[in-house]
C-alpha cells in the first residue's frame, strides 16, 4: 500500500539540501523538476494501467496472462524512456527558456536536467514493476524497493551536493547524479526479483514475445491516463512558468509549496493504490457491492488523512518554512496565505486520490480524462495566467490550485455514487 511512500519525503530531502545551496540552484532545480515530473507523472500510466490490469488477472486467476501484461508493459517502459531521454538531452535549453527561466537560471539547470532525464527508461521501467506488484496485491516488496531508492538517493545527494563521504562538491550537478543512480538501483532491484524469484515462478511461465491482443488495454488506458495526467502536470508546468516570471523568490516558494501538497497527496496516495489493486481484483472476481463498500470506507479515511495533514502543516509552518530555506523573502512570500491554502486543501486531497485511485482500478480512465481536461485547462491554466497578468501573484496561483482540487472533488463524488463506474468495460 504505501509502495512510494519515501517518493515525497525523498523529494522533500532533495528540495531542501538544494535550497540550502541559495536561492538560483532551487530555482533551476524546480523548472527542471517540473519539466522531468511533467513527462513522469503521464508515463505513470505504466503503473496505474500495469495495477488495474494485472489485478484483474489476478482476481481470476489468470498467473499467465499477469506475467504476459507486465512484460508488455517493460516494452513500452523501455521504448518510452529510451524516447524521453533523448528528447530530453536535445532539448533542454529551449525547455528551461520556454519555462521563463533567466539567463543565469538556465545555465544553472541544464547540466542538471540533462543528467536526470537520461535515467527516463530506469524510472519507466520501476513505474510498470510497481503496477504489476501491486497488482498481485503484492505492496512489500514496491515499498522496500521504494525505500531502497530514496535511501541511495538522499545518501548520494548528501555526498555529491555538498561532497561529503569522500565524493566531489558537485552540487547542484550532484543532485542529478544521485538521482540517476538511484533509479539504475531501483530498476535493476525490481527485474532481479521478477526474474529470479522462486515466488515469481508462476508469472514467468509465459512467451516473451509481443502480442497485440496485450499490448492493445495498455494502449487504451494508457492513452486515456497519458492525457489525462498530461493535463494535470501540464497545467501545473504552465503555473511553474507563471511563478518562474515572477521572480526567482517566488519561484522557490511556488516549489517548496508545492512539495508540501506533494508530501500530503502522495501518502495519502497510499490508500488510493490499496483501492485501485482491490477494486481491480473485485470486480475483476464480480463483486461490485464489496468494491463500492470498499469505496465509501476509503473516502472516510482519505478526508481524516487529510485534516491530520493540514493541521501539521498549519502547526508547524515556521519549522517547515525554515528547513526548506534561509531567504527571508521566501519566508516572507510563503508566510502571506500560501502555507494556510496548502493545509486547507489537505482534506480535499485526501478525499479526491482514493477515488481517482478507485477509478482507474475500475478502468474508468475516459471519464478521469475529460474530467481532467476541463479541470487543469479550463480552470487552473486561466486562472495561473490571470494570476501572473493582474497581480494576483502567488497566493493567486495557489487559489487556482484550490478550484481544480474542488472542480475534482465534486466529479470523483458525483461519479462514484453514480455507481457507473463498476459497469464499465474498456478492455
Amino acid at each position: 500500500m504505501l509502495a512510494l511512500a519515501s517518493q515525497p519525503l525523498l523529494s522533500i530531502g532533495d528540495t531542501a539540501m538544494i535550497g540550502h545551496l541559495g536561492v538560483e540552484p532551487l530555482a533551476a532545480r524546480a523548472i527542471g523538476a517540473a519539466i522531468i515530473g511533467g513527462i513522469y507523472w503521464i508515463f505513470t500510466f505504466l503503473s496505474f494501467g500495469t495495477t488495474s490490469l494485472v489485478g484483474h488477472h489476478h482476481g481470476a486467476n489468470d498467473f499467465k496472462a499477469c506475467g504476459e501484461t507486465y512484460f508488455h508493459a517493460l516494452c513500452l517502459a523501455l521504448l518510452g524512456g529510451i524516447g524521453v531521454a533523448s528528447a530530453g538531452l536535445l532539448f533542454a535549453v529551449p525547455l528551461y527558456q520556454w519555462m521563463g527561466a533567466a539567463a543565469n537560471i538556465v545555465n544553472e539547470g541544464v547540466p542538471y536536467f540533462r543528467i536526470y532525464i537520461a535515467s527516463a527508461p530506469f524510472t519507466f521501467i520501476f513505474f510498470a514493476s510497481v503496477g504489476f506488484f501491486r497488482g498481485t496485491l503484492d505492496t512489500r516488496t514496491p515499498m522496500i524497493i521504494a525505500f531502497l531508492i530514496s535511501v541511495t538517493h538522499l545518501l548520494l545527494d548528501y555526498g555529491l551536493i555538498y561532497g561529503n563521504f569522500g565524493l566531489p562538491r558537485l552540487g547542484l550537478r550532484g543532485a542529478a547524479i544521485a538521482a540517476s543512480s538511484a533509479q539504475l538501483v531501483g530498476a535493476a532491484t525490481c527485474l532481479g526479483i521478477f526474474f529470479f524469484s522462486p515466488s515469481m515462478t508462476a508469472y514467468r511461465a509465459v512467451k516473451w514475445r509481443i502480442s497485440l491482443p496485450r499490448l492493445r488495454p495498455l494502449f487504451r488506458i494508457g492513452s486515456d491516463l497519458a492525457i489525462r495526467t498530461g493535463a494535470l502536470r501540464g497545467s501545473l508546468v504552465f503555473a511553474t512558468s507563471c511563478a518562474a516570471r515572477m521572480g526567482a523568490g517566488v519561484l522557490s516558494a511556488n516549489e517548496i509549496a508545492f512539495q508540501l501538497m506533494l508530501l500530503g497527496s502522495d501518502v495519502i496516495d497510499g490508500l488510493a493504490v490499496a483501492g485501485q489493486a482491490l477494486v481491480a481484483k473485485y470486480l475483476g472476481s464480480g463483486q461490485k457491492d464489496t468494491a463500492f463498500a470498499m469505496g465509501k470506507t476509503l473516502i472516510r479515511c482519505g478526508a481524516v488523512a487529510g485534516l491530520l495533514f493540514g493541521i501539521a502543516f498549519l502547526g508547524a509552518q515556521d519549522a517547515i518554512v525554515s528547513f526548506f530555506t534561509n531567504s527571508t523573502d521566501v519566508k516572507l512570500l510563503l508566510g502571506a496565505g500560501v502555507i494556510l491554502l496548502v493545509a486547507l486543501f489537505q482534506p480535499l486531497n485526501g478525499i479526491v486520490f482514493v477515488l481517482d485511485g478507485l477509478l482507474i482500478g475500475a478502468r474508468d480512465t475516459r471519464f478521469l480524462m475529460w474530467a481532467m481536461l476541463i479541470g487543469g485547462l479550463g480552470i487552473f491554466v486561466p486562472i495561473s495566467w490571470m494570476s501572473l497578468h493582474f497581480g494576483w501573484g502567488l497566493t493567486g496561483i495557489w487559489a487556482g490550485v484550490g478550484a481544480l482540487m474542488s472542480w475534482r472533488l465534486l466529479t470523483l463524488l458525483y461519479r462514484f455514487f453514480s455507481r457507473t463506474w463498476s459497469a464499465v468495460q474498456n478492455v
